[in-house]
């Protein structure tokens, strides 16, 4: 059902000279099952990362309210939301960006572009649900609103029916194997 796990933690990240980021980080602190394009978004640490961007950052065309980038500003996945929760938990849906090359990098020495190519690209077909939990002891509203964790479960060539199963989690359908890929992950 499920090919990859991971269970995301906010962190903050703090920039070169010494300020926080504005930019919500996350990072991945447990994962069970193997999804190959994580290999090619790990940073030197050989940490997972994503950075939480709201749609004012984003694509004005785009219908999601939030997406996940990661390093080297690759999309992991806009999330959708419908209404649909566990307990106090959102449910959320997404899938990897389909298109073969991501938008072309400036080499800083040269000034070219440099075509890259999309981690994704041959798992276009697969899903992703979303499970986000919120700070209910957060400080401020800006903290709140932020998931305080996010977990991302990977569903092998679900891309066409990935609303199907964010609301088959959603009515706990789910809970079996979602439960038993919290107990694999390290």
């Amino acid at each position: 059902m499920f090919s990859s796990y991971l269970k995301m933690e906010r962190s903050q990240s703090v920039k070169k000279d010494g300020t926080k980021s504005k930019t919500p980080r996350y990072v991945v602190t447990a994962q069970a099952g193997y999804f190959k394009p994580l290999q090619a978004i790990k940073n030197a640490k050989e940490e997972i990362v994503m950075f939480w961007i709201g749609n004012e950052k984003g694509n004005n065309s785009s219908k999601s309210e939030t997406r996940l980038q990661c390093r080297d500003s690759i999309n992991f996945s806009s999330i959708y939301f419908d209404d649909l929760k566990i307990g106090e938990m959102l449910i959320g849906y997404g899938e990897p960006p389909a298109e073969k090359l991501l938008k072309p990098k400036m080499d800083k020495k040269t000034g070219e572009e440099i075509e890259r190519q999309n981690p994704f690209y041959e798992n276009g077909g697969d899903g992703y649900l979303f499970i986000l939990a919120f700070d209910k002891e957060a400080v401020s509203d800006y903290e709140a609103s932020l998931p305080k964790t996010i977990e991302i479960l990977v569903v092998p060539k679900g891309r066409q029916l990935i609303r199907g199963y964010a609301a088959k989690l959603a009515d706990g359908q789910l809970n079996e194997a979602l439960n038993e890929l919290r107990k694999q992950a390290k």
